[in-house]
């Protein structure tokens, strides 16, 4: 009898809900339509702002809408808090952005092959230890230079196969950033493992254990990597013109942490909202 009740008034309650709608949104890619049912989820979290954070998500979910509505994935729309200003001066990036910049001397690079390690990119260090005997000044330099050679190596390797950009999820160690330089590589650093598996799926790459020159199936492609300045902080945006792949990324500013977060929620729902 109680799943009977229930039945009975989720009938009831789609039969309410019917004639209780006061505005619907006759075209989804208008941007002021569907800010408006997007305003109603956002006011019931951030009274006040829900005009300027619903317009924010609507254009953030239109830049990666794609042609057929019902394939729109959440994850294409990301969230980055960064410390300072006001709300007012949030802003959506189309793209997916790190707030960090390059490690490297190269800031930008186009239509780019990218490689992704999960491992640091360093002189691969030995489980066992052992001694080296040396008897003159020439036998150092000589060890300090097959290093040197070794890493050149590895990174003329990564460079022959068209890489030009590394991701790394690792430390880079001094020697191995000189030679990135050199062969003019852009290397960023992402110590989130969401993060960089997210990144996997946006360039279309296979997170690598080893450094040593990929395959080609492992190495992903990346339209634009260029670096911006927002609010004084820099940031690395990784832009992808393809419909599958594209991403849109809300930069939030505030002035605490916790207010940030409150918005991220907001935003979230704002997001989910469009999904369902």
């Amino acid at each position: 009898e109680i799943v009977q009740g229930y039945e009975r008034a989720q009938r009831y309650a789609l039969q309410v809900l019917e004639e209780l709608e006061v505005d619907s949104v006759e075209n989804i890619r208008d941007q002021n339509e569907l800010a408006k049912a997007i305003k109603t989820v956002i006011a019931a979290k951030q009274n006040g702002s829900e005009d300027f954070l619903a317009n924010m998500v609507a254009e953030a979910v239109l830049a990666v809408l794609p042609k057929n509505p019902y394939n729109f994935n959440v994850d294409n729309v990301r969230v980055v808090k960064i410390m300072g200003g006001s709300l007012e001066q949030s802003r959506v990036v189309k793209g997916m952005v790190f707030g960090r910049e390059p490690d490297g001397s190269v800031k930008k690079a186009t239509k780019a092959k990218v490689g992704v390690f999960s491992c640091p990119i360093d002189i691969s260090q030995t489980e066992t230890k052992g001694t080296v005997l040396m008897k003159n000044a020439k036998e150092l330099l000589d060890f300090t230079k097959g290093e040197e050679q070794q890493m050149e190596n590895a990174i003329k390797e990564l460079h022959d196969s068209g890489m030009r950009v590394v991701v790394a999820g690792a430390g880079v160690g001094e020697l191995a950033m000189h030679y990135l330089n050199r062969y003019g590589i852009l290397v960023i650093k992402i110590l989130s493992k969401f993060e960089l598996r997210r990144l996997c799926s946006v360039v279309g790459a296979t997170p690598l254990a080893r450094l040593g020159a990929p395959m080609p199936d492992e190495m992903g492609n990346v339209d634009i990597v260029e670096t911006l300045e927002i609010g004084g902080d820099r940031v690395t945006v990784f832009r992808q013109e393809n419909e599958q792949t594209r991403t849109a990324t809300l930069v939030l500013r505030g002035a605490t942490q916790n207010h940030l977060e409150d918005v991220e929620r907001a935003v979230d729902d704002g997001v989910n909202v469009v999904k369902a």
